[in-house]
């Protein structure tokens, strides 16, 4: 019998994306003009104004608009079917970001600017995790780009370890000014447009469509497998994250990055001894990041869908270790004030934002990627397999199929579960040429791998 390696691809190299599947309907026509004028609007409001929240406004219009963007009415498809109320309302709060901005720049008194300042951390976060849910994702469309799919997870890795900053500048930070008794940001608008651009478009939709199109690649081509890819994915993502602690740490201080402020603070740090301890925390953190928690994601093998729910939380754990010290590391590298407890209440709001973010971090985390696995399957099943050659759909059916084997019962059931009910909601042509390349792939088989999947597929189809 063939095994999973076996199969080849016929016509020379295919392409990831296949041809006629669009990677996000209407850009061209549609998308990018409106961009365009949004772009010139605000560089004109730049121009007259002087205004610097003009940048992250930009930043914050544009992901939102290729998010919210109605591409479904050139397939017939209404709007909710492929972006859900949940998904609009995550997208949409991300509004708050610029809006807090104002508030705290405003005349406002400072118990009302303090009060919506704490509420930023809970806004990123369960306005996320919403996103992030089964009910949060929509059904399968027609194109290779799916922000649906992919913003839930990203967000709630991005604004967990915002919280989690938060936390642990609040509680080891520089002590609030005298007669205040919990610090909020001077602000800075060039500030939270670089953990914008440098943190969140990386960690959010840059790394969501890096790791489809890796995954993609590994079971078509079996490239990206190796520690290229392991160095490049989770190496970008502690570049990101530390972009967003050094953003929202010219957001609490109220200057520009990469100015003199900036190395007047890192001047302070290393006249105050902290640089020793620092480097070490942030080269043991990234370390464990990339090597360590990098080397167990290529341990637990492909195709991405063998990952089990326990290696999920293995995995965010390891994440959880390594992120830890690579923060502390850096916040003792830029701030000449960390690594002291802070007083009462700052340190409370500190330690409840901390224990919240780890939250966050960790069950939310996995729970987000377990329901993103489960919708780029149906993804897979019912828009970019059948839009690929008989050959493509056969190679990578032929390692899907031994790895739900592989799963624990509950988990293979439900993935097969979930990927009928993508194909029934397809064209009866689909529907037809997937059935028949499952069927090959099953004969192609182990004995033992091919009863295990027909015993299982009794108790999925039954429920569907």
């Amino acid at each position: 019998m063939a095994q999973a390696g076996d199969a080849r691809v016929s016509e020379g190299s295919p392409r990831i994306i296949p041809p006629d599947l669009p990677i996000l309907m209407g850009f061209a026509h549609e998308i990018l003009p409106v961009l365009i004028v949004l772009w010139g609007a605000l560089a004109v409001a730049w121009a007259l104004t002087g205004q610097v929240y003009t940048v992250p406004i930009a930043i914050w219009a544009t992901v939102t608009t290729l998010m919210l963007w109605p591409v479904g009415h050139r397939l017939g498809r209404r709007y909710l079917t492929y972006r859900t109320g949940l998904f609009v309302l995550g997208v949409l709060s991300m509004a708050y970001i610029p809006f807090i901005g104002f508030v705290l720049q405003s005349q406002l008194p400072y118990g009302a600017k303090v009060v919506l300042w704490l509420l930023l951390p809970l806004d990123l976060t369960i306005f996320g995790i919403l996103p992030s849910l089964r009910q949060g994702i929509g059904q399968p469309i027609r194109m290779f780009f799916r922000p649906d799919l992919l913003f839930g997870d990203g967000r709630v890795l991005c604004c967990g370890i915002i919280v989690t900053v938060l936390g642990l500048r609040y509680m080891l930070g520089p002590h609030p000014p005298a007669g205040v008794p919990i610090a909020i940001p001077k602000w800075d608008w060039w500030g939270i447009a670089y953990a914008m651009a440098a943190g969140f478009v990386p960690i959010i939709p840059l790394r969501g469509m890096n790791k489809l199109l890796a995954r993609m690649n590994r079971l078509i081509t079996a490239r990206w497998g190796g520690w290229d890819g392991i160095l490049f994915k989770e190496g970008l993502l502690v570049i990101a994250a530390l972009s967003i602690g050094w953003g929202f740490h010219h957001v609490f201080k109220g200057a520009a990055p990469f100015t003199a402020a900036s190395w007047h603070e890192i001047h302070e740090a290393l006249e105050a001894g902290h640089h020793p301890l620092g480097w070490l925390l942030l080269t043991l953190g990234a370390l464990w990041l990339v090597v360590v928690r990098g080397g167990y994601k290529r341990a637990i093998g492909e195709p991405f869908i063998k990952e089990t729910r326990r290696q999920t939380w293995i995995k965010e754990v390891l994440f959880v270790v390594g992120f830890l010290p690579l923060f502390l590391g850096f916040m003792l590298l830029i701030e000449g004030d960390f690594g002291g407890w802070n007083p009462w209440p700052q340190w409370l709001v500190g330690l409840l934002f901390f224990l919240w973010g780890l939250a966050v971090l960790l069950p939310f985390r996995v729970l987000a990627q377990v329901n993103q696995r489960r919708a780029i399957v149906q993804q897979m099943a019912a828009v970019v397999l059948p839009a690929h050659r008989s050959e493509v759909r056969r190679r990578v059916l032929l390692q899907i199929l031994p790895g739900l084997a592989t799963l624990p019962e509950e988990e293979c059931v439900a993935y097969m579960r979930a990927m009928q009910q993508a194909l029934d909601e397809t064209p009866e042509e689909t529907r037809q040429v997937m059935a028949e390349d499952r069927l090959w792939c099953m004969a192609q088989l182990p004995s033992d791998v091919r009863r295990t999947l027909m015993r299982r597929m009794d108790p999925a189809l039954a429920r569907t």
